[in-house]
């Protein structure tokens, strides 16, 4: 089980994709859960691996998801007792299985490093690019007559801007440093992308000319906004070399920062198309069980009842008869 389990995980770091890892750390049995299993658990809340089944399985995907999302560990204590302690790294949940058994799971994040768009081939480009590259970004160039022989840290180079070619735009970051080169054009598809961050190296008085094309070129208002212009962090920056390090700060710290469901850190921005595409298949392949809150697989639930023309999914046994002991309590007709 331990080395599907790296093939897994090898295969998704090498997609970029964000998950999460759970071992069990602590038991007292009865459980099906052993202390040293472990899953991977990806962000459509598959899971891969064993943990446990029933209420721990459904318990496990509900705070990995948000592990994900926090990028921040969490242990999970799942008992009969249950509990009301809860912090941002710490969470009790009562066990509603039968078997009663009581089991302590470790959730980590597994986030790798964003990628870079690099618009240009100014010398902050090529400054950028090199830096990006020291800090283990996967870092990609696109600009006219550029290649490997100018960016030869970066992982592609391309002698045209085309964002089509980039299938997961999820843990991406785009920088345009074009200097005069199609600015204009750069920055419009940059935002024409599900990309949460994307900065322009510019004035300020160049940024708002930008973004006076872009509005007649018919960018929202709100996408608009989102661009950021002047782009980095404010350290009296006056070389390429400086500059290139202030822009990477200020991507580290939104990279690091605890991002909300929006995908944003402040909350303003849509989820992106593929995030969106996600919570559409979590939603189409699990199925939030009304008496304890945690997702069940509609593939393979413990239990399915009709209540009120509608399918319920349970996980265990406990949380059948708890509702159907007093199923309005869980849902309202």
């Amino acid at each position: 089980m331990f080395n599907e389990l790296a093939l897994q995980i090898e295969k998704h770091l090498a997609k970029g994709s964000n998950f999460a890892i759970a071992q069990v750390v602590d038991r007292i049995a009865p459980s099906s859960g052993k202390v040293g299993d472990k899953a991977l658990i990806l962000e459509t809340g598959e899971l891969i691996g064993w943990i446990g089944g029933g209420c721990v399985r459904g318990i496990v995907i509900k705070e990995a998801l948000d592990v994900i999302k926090s990028k921040r560990y969490r242990r999970v204590r799942i008992s009969p007792e249950g509990g009301t302690r809860s912090t941002a790294t710490f969470k009790e949940y009562v066990m509603s299985c039968q078997s009663k058994g009581t089991l302590e799971i470790m959730i980590e994040p597994v986030i790798p490093q964003p990628e870079l768009i690099v618009v240009g081939k100014s010398n902050i480009a090529r400054k950028l690019v090199q830096m990006a590259s020291a800090a283990d970004f996967r870092v990609s160039v696109m600009a006219t007559d550029a290649d490997l022989l100018m960016f030869p840290s970066a992982n592609s180079v391309s002698d045209k801007v085309d964002f089509s070619t980039f299938k997961n735009l999820t843990n991406t970051y785009i920088i345009i440093t074009t200097q005069g080169e199609d600015d204009e054009l750069s920055v419009k598809k940059a935002l024409e992308t599900s990309v949460n961050y994307v900065g322009f190296v510019a004035s300020a008085k160049k940024a708002e000319d930008i973004k006076t094309y872009l509005t007649n070129a018919g960018i929202s208002d709100a996408r608009i906004s989102e661009l950021r212009s002047p782009v980095g962090l404010d350290i009296n920056a006056k070389l390429a070399s400086e500059v290139a390090i202030s822009i990477l700060a200020e991507v580290i710290d939104d990279f690091r920062k605890e991002k909300t469901s929006s995908g944003s850190c402040c909350g303003s921005s849509k989820p992106s198309k593929t995030e969106a595409d996600v919570n559409n298949q979590f939603n189409e392949e699990y199925y939030i069980n009304p008496v304890c809150n945690v997702p069940v697989s509609k593939k393979n639930p413990k239990h399915i009842i009709e209540y009120a023309g509608e399918k319920v999914y349970f996980c265990c046994d406990g949380c059948k008869v708890s509702f159907e002991n007093n199923p309005g309590k869980y849902i309202k007709v």
